[in-house]
This record gives structure tokens, C-alpha cells and sequence, in this order.
């Protein structure tokens, strides 16, 4: 329910109560004045009465006295029957007369009625008799003295209460007007100067909810309500300044806080870039330390080489000479020379093996454009006698065309031949070992992830049949000294060395291997560049 409708509803409760209590005392009061009257006009026709009547109560004319009556129930037009009696010496009554306009019986006289009469008061006492309201009255009689009698009289009262019942309603509508005019005043007031401006602001609100900050009401009056509204509009001001001042608070706060993320991602990057600076010169300082580390490996090993190849030398020399006569000598077997060829071939290699470890000692040999394939050749030829007494096979897939590589063909020559001579030592008799070689770009599978300055490879791979190498011990081939041989058939610098020659020369060089199937060894040098290759 709304408050307009509480408040007029309210209102009318209160002035209806209002009117009902005014309504029922005014009646009362009515009552009670039309009662104070009724007895005034009895005590007058009890006057009139005693001025009929001798004092002495006994001395009266008859035909007199009843013309009197009949004259007064003439000009009484209420009076209707009246009885007259006087006292006796005992005290008892004694009927003077009785006169009526119609039949109708007064109320039985009782004792407390002769005694209040006696006492000089006039008793009246309302009746409703066959839906006709009377009043008797019981009046003393006296002239200047004692009560010497008592009249009775009835009084019709029909006129009263049919006056009163159209007051009453006259009244009832005189209030539904009333009320109906009130109400319609009270509705316009309120609709005027409560409802509307409440409504207002109930709408300003709703707006407020829903975020307008810019709203405002109109004071409709100096009142509660309009101070009500002002006050309002003072608040929403305040509420609507602290807002923008939060927008722009907020506003501030994001441009700091997007100068800030913009200072520590420049930060950061700067960071990066510093942390990724001192990767590069910690792993600058980690492969200078390796690379002096296998300085000192390969200075020991050049310091062991000259030493070896002074101590075997000139022994080697001796044999080689000895076995050059053998070779002259006439009547030997095809046998005899073969087999002499092999052991002045073995006796050559290892001449050159030694030539090889003063070579790390001395100053690099003089480098040049390479053919690969023509050194794959040489060295398939020089290792020919082994792998035909040891019955391995060789086979050869060399591409044609291929451009050449920057080098030392002592160097590079190096490199096959330890490669060969480990496929060689691994591989089993009957075993076979096969050498490739072609031109991959940096892109393709198994390739070096860096470009060389030239912008392919060369590929040489050798794949035997051996047994492999357990994948503990594959990190460790390259490291100088490091041999799987049984002790005295290797020194574990063969793959040392051919990795340091392969690098020098700015190439690189994989291993994959697994046990009792054997392992490929792949070398990259960087290819001459020239259109069409």
C-alpha cells in the first residue's frame, strides 16, 4: 500500500471517529436538553393543574374543572391522558379526575413515584407501547404550600424521535458530504504536495541506480519535502564529484600503472638481454676453458708424438729400407711380393701415423680447395689390404659433381682414416662397411642447425656393422685418451684428433650407434659456394 493511500485512509479513519464521537455526544446532549424540557413542560402543566384545583384540595366544580382539562388536552397537542389526585389525612390518594384523548392506560403508579412527588420532583419515565413511544411524567401538586396531590400524565413522543431520526440523517449526510469533499481535498493535497514530489525523487533515484549521476530534482515547496529534495540534490552533487574524482584517480592510476608495465617491460628486456649477454660470455668463458683444457691435452699429446716418432723413427726407416731389398730380390712368389707389398704398406702407414703426430706439433699445412671424393678414394685404396684380410666389404656411394671443401688434404685425409681404421677394429669379419657422400642444405634432417658462410654442407658418412657403442660411454669417444680397445691396441687420440681437425676446419661431426648394430659416423664441411651447386 502506498503511503498516499495510508495516510488519506488515515486521515478519513480519524474524522470519521471524529464525527461518529461528536455525532453520538451531540445526540446525547440533545437528549438530555430534550429531556430538561420535557420536565420544564411538565412542571407548566402541573402549574396549570394546581391553578384548577383549590389548595385545600376538596372544594372544586366538576363541569368547571373538566372544561379546564379538556381545554388544556386541546391546546396540548402532545398531551394525551391526565390524571389527577390529592392527598387524603392517611396519605393515601383520592382520584380528582382523568381525561384522555384516545383509550390508552397511564403507567401503574408505584410507591417510589409518590414519594419522589411527594419530595416536589417531577418523575418522567419513556415507554414504548405498540410501536409508539410515550413519556409519563408523575408531578407533584402544590400552590404556595405542601405537595397536597399528584398529577399523571402521558405525553406522545413520536414527533421527537421522528425530528430526531431526519437530524440524524440529515447529519450523516452532511458528514458523507463533508468526508467526501475532505477526502477529495486531502487526495489533491496529497497528490499535489506529497505524492508527486515523492515520486520525483523515487524516479531520480531509480535513474541514480542505474548510473545517471547528472540527475536533479526541483524543489516543489519550502517544506519537509522540498528540504528533503534540496538536500538530495546536495548529496548527489557530492556523490557525483567524489565519482569523477574516482574516474580520474582511476584514469591516473592506469596511466601509471601503463608507464610503469612499459618501464619494466624495458626493464625486463634490458634484463634479457644483459642475462642472455652473460649466457654467451659464461658459455664463451666454458668452451675457452675446454678449448684450453684440449690445448693442453693436444700439447701433451704433441710433446708424446715428437717423442715417439724420434724414439720410432728411424727403426721404421731400417725395416721399410730391408724390406724394399726383399722386394728386389729376384725369384720371389707372387705370394711372397704380395705379401711383402701389405707389410711395406702397414710399415708406410705407420710412418705416417708418426708424420702425423709431429704434424700437431708444427705449423698447419698449407690449405686449398678439395675434392672429397678423390680423398674417400685414396682412402678406400690405402685401407684395401685390411678390410680384404679381415674379409669386409666396402662399398662407396659418392656423389658426382659435388663442390669443393677448404682444407689440408693431409688433415682431411686424417680425419677418413681414423673413421675407417675404428669401423675397421669394431666391425667382425664378414662385416661391411660403407662410405657416402652428398650436399644437404642446413634445413634438412640430421643437419647442423647452424649455416656455414657458404650455405651448404658436404656429407660424408660411415656406417659399419660393428658392435656399437653403449650409449654410456658415447659422450666420452671424443675425448682424448679415451679408448673402449683393450689395453695396448689403442691410445684413445683417433677421434680427439679427427674432431679437432673437423672443427679447426669449421665443420662438425655426429655419432649414432647402438649396440650390436653398429655406428654412423657423420662428417659436415662447409661446401664451395658456386652458382648451380
Amino acid at each position: 500500500m502506498r503511503i498516499k493511500t495510508k495516510i488519506l485512509l488515515l486521515i478519513i479513519s480519524t474524522l470519521v471517529a471524529i464525527f461518529l464521537i461528536s455525532t453520538y455526544y451531540g445526540h446525547k446532549s440533545i437528549e438530555r436538553d430534550h429531556e430538561i424540557a420535557l420536565k420544564e413542560d411538565a412542571s407548566k402543566i402541573a402549574r396549570q393543574i394546581e391553578s384548577y384545583i383549590p389548595h385545600d384540595g376538596k372544594s372544586w366544580n366538576a363541569g368547571e374543572l373538566e372544561e379546564h382539562f379538556d381545554e388544556l388536552l386541546f391546546l396540548s397537542s402532545h398531551l394525551l391522558r391526565v390524571d389527577t389526585h390529592v392527598f387524603k389525612p392517611d396519605g393515601s390518594l383520592s382520584p380528582v379526575i382523568s381525561k384522555s384523548k384516545a383509550t390508552i392506560e397511564l403507567k401503574p403508579l408505584e410507591e417510589t413515584d409518590i414519594e419522589a412527588a411527594k419530595g416536589g420532583e417531577v418523575v418522567m419515565d419513556f415507554e414504548l407501547k405498540d410501536g409508539q413511544n410515550y413519556v409519563n411524567f408523575v408531578a407533584p401538586l402544590r400552590r404556595n404550600g405542601p405537595v397536597f396531590g399528584i398529577t399523571e400524565f402521558k405525553v406522545s413522543h413520536e414527533e421527537f424521535f421522528r425530528t430526531m431520526s431526519g437530524k440524524r440523517k440529515a447529519n450523516l449526510l452532511v458528514a458523507a458530504v463533508s468526508l467526501l469533499s475532505v477526502a477529495a481535498v486531502l487526495i489533491i493535497s496529497m497528490d499535489h504536495l506529497v505524492n508527486r514530489p515523492i515520486q520525483n525523487l523515487l524516479a531520480a533515484i531509480s535513474r541514480v541506480k542505474k548510473g545517471d549521476l547528472a540527475v536533479t530534482v526541483a524543489p516543489t515547496a519550502d517544506d519537509e519535502i522540498g528540504r528533503l529534495t534540496h538536500h538530495f540534490n546536495e548529496m548527489l552533487s557530492t556523490v557525483k564529484k567524489s565519482d569523477d574524482e574516482k574516474e580520474a584517480l582511476l584514469a591516473q592510476i592506469n596511466r601509471h600503472n601503463d608507464e610503469l608495465q612499459n618501464k619494466i617491460e624495458l626493464a625486463t628486456e634490458e634484463l634479457l638481454k644483459r642475462n642472455e649477454a652473460l649466457r654467451a660470455a659464461n658459455q664463451s668463458i666454458i668452451e675457452i676453458q675446454k678449448k684450453l683444457g684440449h690445448s693442453r691435452r693436444l700439447a701433451a699429446v704433441g710433446q708424446l708424438a715428437a717423442t715417439v716418432a724420434h724414439e720410432f723413427g728411424t727403426p721404421l726407416h731400417s725395416v721399410s729400407g730391408h724390406l724394399q731389398l726383399l722386394m728386389e730380390e729376384p725369384g720371389l712368389s707372387k705370394d711372397a711380393s704380395r705379401r711383402l707389398a701389405i707389410m711395406q704398406s702397414q710399415i708406410e702407414r705407420i710412418t705416417r701415423s708418426i708424420q702425423n703426430l709431429l704434424d700437431t706439433t708444427r705449423a698447419p699445412d698449407v690449405y686449398d680447395w678439395l675434392d672429397i671424393n678423390r680423398i674417400i678414394g685414396d682412402i678406400l685404396l690405402l685401407v684395401h689390404p685390411e678390410t680384404t684380410s679381415r674379409q669386409i666389404t666396402m662399398s662407396r656411394d659418392l656423389r658426382e659433381g659435388l663442390p669443393k671443401v677448404y682444407g689440408s688434404s693431409s688433415r682431411v685425409q686424417e680425419v677418413f682414416l681414423n673413421i675407417v681404421d675404428n669401423a675397421i677394429d669394431a666391425s667382425l669379419e664378414g662385416g661391411h662397411i660403407s662410405i657416402s657422400t652428398s650436399l644437404v642444405l642446413p634445413a634438412e634432417k640430421g643437419a647442423p642447425s647452424r649455416v656455414p658462410s657458404t650455405g651448404k654442407w658436404v656429407m660424408v658418412k660411415v656406417k659399419d656393422s660393428g658392435r656399437g657403442i653403449p650409449e654410456n660411454l658415447r659422450e666420452h669417444i671424443f675425448t682424448p685418451f679415451y679408448t673402449t680397445k683393450a689395453y695396448g691396441q689403442g691410445t684413445g687420440l683417433g677421434l680427439a684428433i679427427t674432431q679437432e681437425i673437423v672443427e679447426s676446419l669449421n665443420g662438425h661431426i655426429t655419432v649414432e650407434s647402438r649396440v650390436g648394430e653398429g655406428s654412423v659416423f657423420t662428417v659436415f664441411f662447409p661446401a664451395e659456394f658456386t652458382k648451380g651447386a
